[in-house]
């Protein structure tokens, strides 16, 4: 390998992982992460480069050599990033690789796992048996699984690790030092484990809403009938934020039954800085968010869920 893991990385945890790469991979969009992660499991770290010809295709080049790669990219916009990580794959298989990992903080094309009308592509379906067909070996931060009730069931039964960010959305709140009366309130029945998971990490009072999708920013809300809100603080918590109507319009509602303020935790950001002054406006304090998808909301780290990750699923 032409570089190194960084000398002053703290030692990995002393139990034994049931796997761990021999090296990591990672591309220019999530670059510290990856250097990071591999810096934490004493490991070498290699830059995948990628050259763009002016027709938009893109030529794969790694210079380094692993029987366990691990490759990391966070996958906000993903088409292009598919193509590249499907060459990057091929390529660490053809110089040798035999159990190659995709670490993958976020996961696209994972809410549409049915045909929701005559004629849909099941994107979960068809874009899970392409990776499996190059990786062997999975890992996500709060995949968007709805009716999938295990993510190795998206990749053909390959094994799989969905982590949640609920430990790092409670550490952080923790750090704050947020009081006890703050509540935790999740969009939907959908983020239920997720809010509950982070919610009781903080020792927090916790609830969802009801939610109705009638399209894309179409959104139908309730608040839970028997919670006073009323000069409350109010930590809104969810695994995806993008066009950012739905937390706008819970924060309004939140805004409108008294709460004395709203701030907004979420496992990926994938919203522009449109959005972020849509949130603002609607009555938002503070958004906060993993690195998974580096954002200026980013300050919980996802290097440090994969790394709790890998070795305490054995």
């Amino acid at each position: 390998m032409s570089s190194q893991a960084n000398a002053n990385s703290a030692p990995p945890p002393p139990a034994a992982p049931v796997w761990l790469p021999d090296a990591v991979f990672g591309f220019a969009d999530g670059e510290a992460q990856a250097r990071d992660l591999a810096g934490r499991l004493n490991v070498p770290y290699e830059t995948v480069e990628v050259h763009y010809f002016p027709d938009a295709e893109c030529k794969v080049r790694i210079k380094g050599r692993s029987r366990r790669p691990a490759v990391y990219r966070p996958l906000n916009y993903p088409n292009a990033k598919l193509v590249e990580l499907v060459l990057s794959a091929a390529l660490l298989r053809e110089d040798g690789g035999k159990d190659i990992a995709l670490i993958a903080p976020y996961l696209p094309y994972m809410r549409q796992d049915i045909a929701f009308r005559p004629g849909e592509a099941v994107s979960q379906k068809i874009i899970g048996k392409m990776l499996a067909q190059y990786f062997d070996r999975f890992i996500a931060v709060d995949p968007h699984l709805h009716r999938t009730p295990r993510l190795n069931d998206v990749f053909a039964g390959k094994p799989a690790l969905a982590l949640s960010a609920a430990p790092a959305i409670a550490a952080h709140l923790k750090a704050r030092q947020v009081p006890t009366d703050v509540f935790a309130l999740g969009p939907d029945e959908e983020s239920a484990g997720l809010v509950k998971a982070a919610a009781e990490g903080a020792s927090l009072q916790w609830a969802t809403c009801v939610k109705e999708r009638k399209g894309d920013r179409d959104v139908r809300l309730t608040l839970p009938p028997d919670i006073d809100f009323k000069r409350r603080s109010v930590v809104i918590m969810d695994d995806v934020v993008s066009t950012g109507a739905t937390i706008a319009g819970l924060a309004r509602m939140l805004r409108e039954a008294g709460a004395k303020s709203v701030d907004v935790y979420a496992s990926h950001a994938l919203f522009d800085d449109k959005v972020h002054e849509d949130l603002t406006r609607a009555g938002i304090r503070r958004i906060v968010s993993c690195d998974g998808v580096a954002h200026k909301s980013s300050d919980m780290s996802v290097v440090d869920l994969i790394v709790n990750g890998l070795f305490s699923s054995r």
